[in-house]
């Protein structure tokens, strides 16, 4: 149970971190660049000698390329949702409710509930990882693969969607079906990777304090069952896990 204090009440805003920011977007275009750079060689060279064993390789180290160049695509796609890709752009919690660039403020009454997650060990274990592997999940997550996350559960998640500009970004609210009412939305915010921890802990705080004041439902954990449990308990949909498709 989250304890509210008179100070975890109080306004927050939170803004990227200049060198933060400006880190991720170094290596995302490094990625992006190196990635066609790298498959390129190799399948040159694997023509070159044209032995299978040889095209193997690289058709096999292609296909994996092709998989990271693909994730950080969507990591970039929700850094950009997120921010408008406007470092100077605040998501703000206060008494009147969310405020995101995308949507603009999600008042109390359109918030249904809250969850945060924050991974300790995974950021620990990459903390500690050495060698290409430690360097690879160090450098996976500086483009975007977050360890906090906080999301949060709207009441009209299609109606959310409508006011998204531009619309480009409307798939950053998440649907969860339901009978008998519109979908739950859900937009989940990064809390790391661009924001330094202290920030990311306030939002926090400050997003599921807000949240127990008005008795919605709210969890801090390390996974995102809570959230999964919620849509799926209220979907009111027998036997069906509440996600739907993209639509």
């Amino acid at each position: 149970m989250t304890v509210v204090s008179d100070a975890d009440l109080v306004p927050v805003t939170i803004t990227p971190d200049p060198v933060l920011w400006a880190r991720v977007i170094r290596r995302e275009r490094i990625t992006l660049v190196g990635t066609v750079v790298v498959v390129v060689a190799i399948e040159a060279v694997a023509n070159l000698f044209g032995t299978l064993g040889a095209i193997i390789v690289a058709h096999g180290t292609t296909i994996v390329a092709a998989c990271y160049f693909v994730a950080v695509l969507r990591f970039r796609r929700d850094r950009l949702a997120q921010t408008l890709g406007d470092p100077s752009r605040g998501i703000t919690v206060s008494p009147a409710g969310v405020e995101v660039p995308l949507l603009g403020l999600i008042r109390w009454e359109d918030i249904v509930a809250v969850f945060t997650v924050y991974d300790g060990a995974r950021a620990d274990r990459f903390t500690r990882s050495t060698g290409v592997r430690g360097f690879a999940e160090r450098w996976t997550h500086a483009v975007g693969s977050a360890d906090h996350y906080l999301t949060v559960a709207l009441r009209d998640g299609p109606a959310m969607r409508r006011r998204a500009q531009p619309r480009q970004f409307r798939r950053w609210v998440k649907l969860w079906a339901r009978s008998g009412a519109p979908d739950f939305g859900a937009i989940q915010v990064i809390g790391d990777v661009y924001y330094t921890d202290e920030d990311a802990a306030r939002l926090d705080r400050a997003l599921r304090a807000q949240a127990t004041r008005r008795g919605l439902p709210s969890s801090r954990s390390a996974n995102m069952l809570d959230q999964g449990e919620f849509f799926r308990t209220n979907s009111g949909i027998a036997g069906f896990d509440g996600r739907t498709g993209d639509k």
